[in-house]
């Protein structure tokens, strides 16, 4: 375990939970339908004949209700979340003129000149599949540059305002690890790829400390009604940071906060530490990226894609990655590396082989494991990696994955065989990609179907989980991630006394995709509720 966690921060009175059917992420543990907290740590969980609550302690009835350890998204962008919740919403929109249609309703709205910015596109939705043009942008807001993040998070479609507000032109050099898409006449095209989106996201009006902390907030409100009661932030910028230190300051970050920092600017960080903690707020290491997505067409590859060809490519000189990793690990900071192309994993696998033994007590992660060539999960396992995935990825881009890697598929999200590896698994979101509710990723890892039931067998159906260990992959997998597995993750005696009460169970259900119909009645973060669905 690293030290400074903030397992305890949550001072509360005693609470005493009754009348429960608590799940406590223990294989085998004794039936337990009571539990009692103490200083914002669980002090006793068995039978309620068993107990002897203090005088004077809050009591919660769950109604025969299931309780389980408090879920934690593994892998999240809070800031832009909350920013995300006052975009343009494109999740889903199924072609170029309804997103020009919701652009050209926001820009109606704003002074001429205002920058409009919005997520979630993808072309795959698209008749024909292609990606957009700023055309169509210029004329849906002819007076606002507009600014359109695809739902991977690793392309960006943009228009002529947006183009000449970031100095791109014709002649612009495309940075290490992006692309400038250029159209037929050799003019920028609209679509900005991976580290080339910087170009215009530096021009973007940067927000107010107030935005952002508004942002952050109403993310982390959010996340507590999904039963979340911890994450790991992914790419903290400085100013995300102050703003997570400024709420935890404030005592109002109700979600036990892991920061894992940007490795944009490592020399920032010297002298910050895995485990410094301010409240609810602990850092947790440093991220780093080796390759793009698959919807963006930017996972590096070891073979081409099956329909547009190309291999992708790195974000960074895989040299330049062990060095940043290497740099990390002796200043004391954990290290996670996004990865998503079979190529990009192996290359990671091979910088964690290579900094074994340095620093070898803090946590190495992969961020995505999507595509893993045979025998790299066992390899994983035997680094002591954590693979940090998002089950809903699978049933998200299960056609992309079929339309590009063909029959390499068989080894894409392999949920189930990284665990029969023996690779901890942490689940998460990476949202505003996709919703951050767990329950959601719950069904997909168990099912590995979409909410609509598509495929009824199921995606590769020999990776699907069974629901105890999706929900571990919630609970204990993400504290294991931090080495914090002694305190977190679980319903116990000595662990942090966060817990969530489900409207139904999730055991045992005739058809996984039930799972899909249970809300979260109650969510408490260290012994304190922070969402409760009756008001």
């Amino acid at each position: 375990m690293f030290p400074g966690t903030a397992v305890s921060s949550l001072i509360v009175p005693g609470l005493i939970l009754r009348n429960a059917r608590i799940w406590t992420g223990f294989p085998g543990a004794p039936p337990a339908d009571c539990a009692a907290v103490e200083d914002g740590v669980f002090r006793f969980v068995g039978r309620a004949a068993d107990v002897n609550p203090r005088p004077g302690m809050a009591a919660i009835d769950a109604g025969g209700r299931l309780v389980v350890p408090g879920l934690t998204d593994s892998h999240i962008h809070l800031r832009h979340t909350g920013m995300a919740m006052s975009g343009v919403d494109l999740k889903g929109v199924p072609s170029v003129e309804e997103a020009c249609r919701r652009v050209a309703a926001r820009a109606a709205s704003l002074p001429p000149g205002t920058w409009i910015q919005g997520a979630g596109w993808d072309q795959n939705d698209f008749p024909g599949r292609a990606f957009p043009d700023r055309a169509a942008l210029d004329k849906a807001a002819p007076g606002h540059p507009v600014v359109l993040t695809h739902t991977s998070g690793h392309c960006t479609w943009v228009n002529s305002l947006a183009l000449r507000g970031a100095g791109i032109t014709a002649s612009t050099a495309a940075p290490a690890g992006g692309a400038i898409d250029l159209d037929a006449g050799g003019e920028p095209s609209g679509i900005l790829r991976d580290n080339a989106s910087q170009l215009v996201y530096t021009a973007i009006p940067r927000p107010t400390d107030a935005e952002v902390v508004s942002a952050i907030a109403a993310a982390a409100r959010h996340a507590n009604s999904r039963g979340l009661t911890g994450v790991h932030a992914m790419d903290v910028s400085a100013a995300e940071l102050g703003a997570l230190r400024a709420l935890a300051a404030a005592g109002s970050l109700d979600l036990r906060t892991f920061a894992f920092l940007s490795a944009r600017d490592l020399a920032r960080w010297d002298g910050t530490r895995t485990g410094d903690a301010f409240g609810l707020l602990t850092i947790g290491g440093v991220k780093f990226f080796a390759d793009g997505a698959l919807g963006s067409l930017t996972a590096w590859m070891e073979e081409p894609y099956e329909r547009t060809g190309g291999l992708g490519f790195p974000l960074q000189p895989v040299e330049d990655l062990e060095a940043g990793v290497r740099w990390c690990l002796e200043h004391g900071l954990a290290t996670a590396v996004h990865a998503i192309g079979d190529r990009a994993n192996a290359e990671v696998a091979g910088v964690f082989e290579r900094v074994a033994s340095v620093s070898p007590a803090l946590p190495r992660r992969v961020e995505h494991a999507q595509l893993l060539a045979p025998g790299l999960a066992r390899r994983f396992a035997q680094l002591g990696v954590t693979a940090s995935v998002q089950p809903i990825h699978a049933t998200q881009d299960m056609e992309k994955v079929d339309l590009e890697w063909g029959a390499r598929g068989c080894y894409a999200y392999p949920f189930r065989s990284l665990l029969a590896a023996g690779v901890n698994l942490a689940f998460g979101s990476d949202s505003p990609v996709e919703t951050l509710d767990p329950l959601v990723g719950i069904h997909a890892a168990v099912s590995r179907r979409r909410a609509t039931g598509e495929p009824p067998a199921g995606w590769y159906p020999a990776e699907c989980l069974p629901i105890e260990d999706a929900l571990a992959a919630y609970t204990s997998g993400p504290a294991r991630a931090l080495g914090l597995e002694a305190s977190l993750g679980s319903i116990a005696p000595g662990h942090a006394a966060d817990f969530v009460v489900l409207s139904a169970g999730v055991f045992a259900l005739p058809d996984p995709m039930a799972i899909l119909d249970v809300n979260v009645d109650m969510t408490v973060v260290g012994g304190r509720v922070v969402f409760d669905r009756a008001g």
